[in-house]
């Protein structure tokens, strides 16, 4: 396939499907990060889950949509850390009596749902004490809180962590008798939060990217072989972007093997060609030279003499080459008769030999359909080299006393009563 699909396999009781797709997988835009898909799995308005190859820009590598409850995405080697974000979403939020809206998430055939969290996770970094450094940030929309877990020590059990409450963008700690962040902490957490919202919010159109482009590959599958049924694909085409199916190595071996062969007897009838501009009458009026003068005068016998040998001459030479191109075809086909007859003899529990065997066998048939095919084209192509023979003789200046006499005779033939 030409979008890397490897496997697809559907389960209508449990109304899945699941795709595994070759590393090499194209972004559906050159300049943002995406692609590398490696697997793709969907319940039917459940759950959606796609996992990639670890080679993408942002560093995904699983996204999971629990549909209408929560969406949450794993990362690896990530310059900012973040290992892990999630949003959770709850239908049954309203509205606070005051009118003030409510952050929601849009999700597809639902609408916009209101978020009740936010959540990320980042790796640990070294340079910092463990206890100063953010392990998960927990941003409470629907209750206005927020909750920072740090790294454990190592060794320990417990971690440190914080609660805040969110008034009027100011925030204070939980319990109110705890320790009050300062201005700088409170705009570093209110940023992380806008921060977190803006990574979900593009991370979830990337992956309704890729989700779309899914289903538009697939239509155009559908819509190819509606159009192509019956239709043979030309390998020798250059390929276009919009090719659904990808020729395996297979096929283009075949096809490259099939080429070479083709190009093969088009040099062979190139040189013959090329052979046939060298005056083909010189052979037979080499007898026939004015010493003195150097040219040639035929009469009408000897006319037509040179052109009975010339064409008996070329006619033998195209049947040599038809018998030739026989008989290796024969040749192929009686060794595959004795391959098949060993076979056959040799009985069963020959794995090995069976293996080889429908190897041989396969380059066999391409041989023969390779020579099949020259044989038909040569046949062909020696009628009508046969008639340009023929005009290229009556064309002849040299050869004019044989038409003379027969344009003689036939006026005699017309002038008896």
């Amino acid at each position: 396939r030409g979008k890397k699909l490897m496997e697809g396999r559907q389960k209508p009781m449990q109304n899945e499907t699941v795709e595994r797709f070759d590393p090499g997988r194209p972004s559906s835009s050159p300049s943002a990060p995406g692609g590398a898909l490696k697997e793709y799995r969907e319940i039917g308005a459940l759950s959606r889950e796609l996992i990639f190859y670890n080679s993408r820009l942002d560093g995904l590598v699983r996204s999971v949509e629990l549909i209408g409850r929560k969406v949450f995405e794993h990362f690896e080697d990530r310059d900012d850390r973040l290992i892990y974000h999630s949003v959770t979403l709850d239908p049954s939020i309203v509205n606070s009596p005051r009118g003030v809206q409510k952050d929601t998430w849009p999700v597809e055939s639902w609408g916009e749902l209101p978020i009740r969290k936010m959540s990320q996770k980042f790796a640990r970094n070294p340079d910092i004490p463990a206890d100063e450094d953010f392990y998960k940030l927990c941003f409470f929309l629907a209750e206005g809180k927020i909750r920072v877990d740090y790294h454990r020590e190592p060794g320990k059990l417990t971690f440190r962590s914080n609660t805040y409450i969110n008034e009027d963008n100011t925030l204070r700690q939980i319990p109110r008798t705890a320790p009050q962040p300062t201005f700088a902490q409170v705009s570093k957490l209110l940023q992380m939060q806008k921060n977190c919202t803006d990574i979900l919010t593009e991370s979830h159109q990337r992956t309704n990217v890729e989700l779309n482009q899914r289903r538009k590959e697939e239509n155009n599958i559908r819509a190819s072989r509606s159009v192509q049924a019956g239709k043979k694909r030309d390998l020798s085409l250059p390929e276009s972007r919009e090719d659904v199916l990808e020729p395996s190595v297979y096929d283009r071996a075949r096809e490259s093997a099939r080429v070479d062969a083709m190009r093969e007897g088009a040099e062979e009838e190139k040189h013959e060609e090329q052979t046939a501009k060298v005056d083909i009458l010189a052979p037979y009026l080499v007898d026939f030279v004015n010493k003195t003068t150097g040219t040639v005068q035929l009469d009408s016998l000897q006319a037509e003499l040179v052109a009975k040998k010339c064409t008996q001459d070329f006619r033998k030479r195209l049947t040599d080459r038809a018998e030739i191109i026989q008989r290796r075809l024969e040749e192929e086909q009686d060794q595959l008769r004795k391959r098949r007859a060993q076979m056959q003899r040799r009985g069963d529990n020959m794995e090995k030999d069976e293996r080889e065997f429908e190897r041989y066998q396969s380059q066999a048939m391409f041989r023969t359909q390779i020579l099949e095919q020259r044989l038909a084209r040569h046949e062909m192509q020696a009628i009508e080299k046969f008639q340009k023979l023929e005009r290229m003789l009556q064309e002849d200046p040299r050869l004019a006393a044989m038409w003379q006499k027969d344009m003689t005779a036939d006026g005699r033939t017309q002038g008896k009563p």
